[in-house]
């Protein structure tokens, strides 16, 4: 993308560039908001930028600060299979009784010896195998031998107790909107999409292990198979092999399920997982945009997919960072349209958006040039808290079927994760925090007597002792006093040392006898 400075009238849409959206739903939800969509890849010039790609922090360094795009530089770091397992390992090792939301889980090839001693002849265990960073279900296959897991993948134990529903085994997928990464804003949709598989649910054995169709509920994976059925009518929320969430939990609230709590658990487990990425977000959105204060230019849906065990305990399975808005079924469309509407009109928008940016450009560049450093934070931390105060106020009135799940006021225990979160990033990175050393009073030094000083030829000698007779003074005839030469008590073969005033040292004089030939 170019930048461009030409200014431009107040525009009377705005535009939603979808030059790198596949997705048809997009497009819709910009014609009910009034907006004008754009399909040219080098307009540097639209107020949102929508793409089913990952974006590159060169490409955030080009936008700017009344501009909004799709993703968070970054967000691999918990997308990615490989790298979400390492974090919240890392986490768990700091908190082991807060982060048991996952399944144990081995990065292939640094945890190959690890894995090994998981097989042994007493018990067979179930492993899951994983490509690092695929997504639809391709790559993914069951095995209880060692010698079929290739050298680099994600391994981790099948979680072979789930809920069932009619049978069937099935998943959870929720959307998470954050909304700025600094600081850190979460928000969840009230729907989503239950996912079942289509066979019926038996435990792993050596027979059914390629069953693919019973073991995983992958859309893209069941889709296939013939005894799937897909819903006719968005009314039909509650039956084929796609339902709605909403309708999951009414239903689960009917039987007897504290429902909230289990929800409770859900969002807990959401906020932990983005707060294990929260710092490494926040510096390439710092270093992408140094001189943005407001820290809105990005947002990102995220597809998180839990998986609920016999005892209704959450799990995560994965994070999709790119999930799919495709639209097969009526209730797919309903459910994604609600979701990417209720997105964008979160970030408020409006037609005057760009005019101000530009009017105050060069205001704010006159302000730094005529500031200095710490006047320049200063104003930048007022307008951001200024920012953070509208924007607040924005979501509130635009939240749509989102809810807030973090901040929320008088809880605080997310903090610490991140502070951890840092550390472990900051560690990884190769930077150390010098440790600070405890305060202790240092007990009182003894008292040393200092030894003599041993003589050196370098030293001054002292001075001899002498004596000078003692004769009357008298002022009127000072000229023609004579010196008195002192008497010395040692021997005058002995001479004292003489000190050269150039040098600074010292020199010890021969007596010559000048009678002698």
């Amino acid at each position: 993308m170019s930048v461009s400075s030409d200014e431009s009238p107040v525009r009377s849409k705005i535009r939603l560039n979808i030059s790198n959206c596949q997705y048809s739903v997009v497009t819709d939800v910009a014609l009910e908001l009034g907006w004008k969509t754009v399909n040219d890849e080098d307009d540097s010039e639209c107020d949102v930028y929508w793409q089913d790609a990952a974006l590159p922090p060169e490409v955030l360094s080009t936008l700017k600060s009344y501009q909004r795009i799709n993703h968070f530089p970054g967000m691999y770091a918990i997308a990615r299979k490989d790298h979400l397992a390492k974090n919240l390992k890392a986490m768990k090792q700091m908190f082991p009784d807060q982060f048991k939301f996952f399944p144990p889980t081995w990065c292939l090839p640094r945890d190959l010896n690890d894995l090994k001693s998981q097989f042994n002849a007493k018990r067979a265990k179930t492993f899951i195998v994983k490509p690092e960073n695929n997504c639809q279900g391709r790559g993914i296959f069951l095995t209880r031998r060692l010698e079929e897991i290739p050298e680099k993948c994600v391994v981790q134990r099948y979680l072979h107790k789930p809920y069932l529903i009619d049978g069937l085994k099935f998943d959870l997928r929720l959307y998470v909107l954050v909304t700025c990464c600094d600081p850190l804003r979460v928000h969840i949709h009230k729907d989503g999409l239950v996912r079942l598989a289509t066979e019926e649910y038996t435990p792993p054995l050596p027979s059914n292990l390629g069953d693919m169709c019973m073991h995983l509920t992958n859309y893209a994976i069941n889709k296939n198979n013939p005894n799937f059925e897909f819903n006719t009518s968005k009314e039909d929320n509650f039956s084929g092999h796609k339902r709605s969430l909403k309708v999951f939990f009414e239903r689960m609230r009917e039987e007897g399920v504290d429902t909230e709590g289990l929800w409770e658990s859900i969002c807990d487990v959401i906020v932990k997982t983005i707060c294990t990425v929260q710092p490494f977000l926040s510096h390439m959105y710092r270093s992408s945009q140094a001189s943005d204060s407001t820290n809105a230019i990005c947002f990102q849906i995220l597809g998180f997919d839990i998986f609920l065990d016999h005892r209704l305990k959450p799990y995560l399975l994965e994070v999709n960072h790119t999930p799919s808005f495709a639209t097969d079924t009526p209730l797919d469309y309903e459910i994604k349209f609600n979701v990417i509407r209720d997105s964008l009109k979160m970030m408020g928008l409006n037609e005057k958006n760009r005019t101000k940016f530009y009017s105050n450009h060069s205001k704010n560049v006159l302000q730094r040039a005529t500031k200095n450093i710490k006047e320049i934070r200063k104003l930048r931390n007022e307008q951001r808290e200024k920012f953070n105060k509208r924007r607040i106020k924005i979501e509130k009135t635009n939240k749509g079927g989102f809810t807030v799940i973090h901040p929320k006021q008088g809880n605080d225990e997310y903090e610490k994760h991140m502070v951890a979160a840092k550390d472990i990033w900051l560690s990884n990175t190769g930077y150390t925090k010098k440790a600070k050393k405890p305060e202790e009073k240092e007990p009182p030094k003894p008292k040393q007597t200092k030894p003599p000083r041993p003589r050196n030829i370098c030293t001054r000698p002292k001075s001899p002792k002498f004596i000078t007779r003692r004769r009357s003074f008298s002022p009127q005839s000072t000229s023609n006093i004579k010196k008195e030469e002192p008497t010395y008590r040692r021997d005058p073969s002995r001479l004292p040392a003489l000190r050269i005033h150039t040098t600074g040292s010292f020199i010890k004089p021969k007596l010559f006898t000048f009678g002698q030939q």
